[in-house]
């Protein structure tokens, strides 16, 4: 089926649309989403909005800008999620880009988006008890993360 979205008209197959049961925080009232890679490489891809043309996030795997990223899925997640495998899910963590000043890109550790790749079930998770924030620079995690890839080739902590 075609959808007109912010990025233009896609294409988009059923087993590509994926199903936010509650919405997602900000946009509650949207069920409907599909993961586009717009450029194969480059790492930002974008979580676009099937039923409003206007709303598109970016989103990137988390791994990427922080390497040593955790995440904790509670049993209800698991649950909402129908979770049988952790293989199953693919995890994108919400990009903001300011317009005028995209070296201050910030990144959402607190509440990635998880995807259950079987059922295409999805949901916004709210890490609990996590030191996450809602807004890291990417810029400062990506040289943390060199630090410790670096330490960890030196053997130094």
């Amino acid at each position: 089926m075609t959808y007109k979205t912010k990025l233009g008209q896609i294409d988009v197959s059923d087993e590509q649309v994926i199903v936010f049961e509650n919405g997602i925080p900000g946009f509650q009232n949207l069920r409907k989403f599909t993961v586009v890679n717009r450029y194969s490489d480059n790492p930002i891809h974008w979580l676009v909005s099937l039923e409003d043309e206007y709303v598109a996030l970016p989103v990137v795997n988390p791994w990427l800008v922080c390497v040593d990223y955790s995440l904790n899925l509670s049993q209800l997640d698991m649950q909402e999620l129908n979770l049988e495998n952790q293989s199953d899910l693919e995890i994108w963590a919400i990009l903001t880009i300011p317009k005028d000043s995209p070296e201050k890109a910030t990144i959402n550790l607190l509440a990635p988006i998880v995807i259950n790749l079987k059922n295409k079930k999805a949901k916004q998770v709210i890490q609990e008890d996590s030191n996450y924030s809602v807004r890291h620079f990417v810029r400062d995690e990506i040289e943390r993360s060199k630090k410790i890839i670096q330490n960890s080739k030196t053997g130094s902590e």
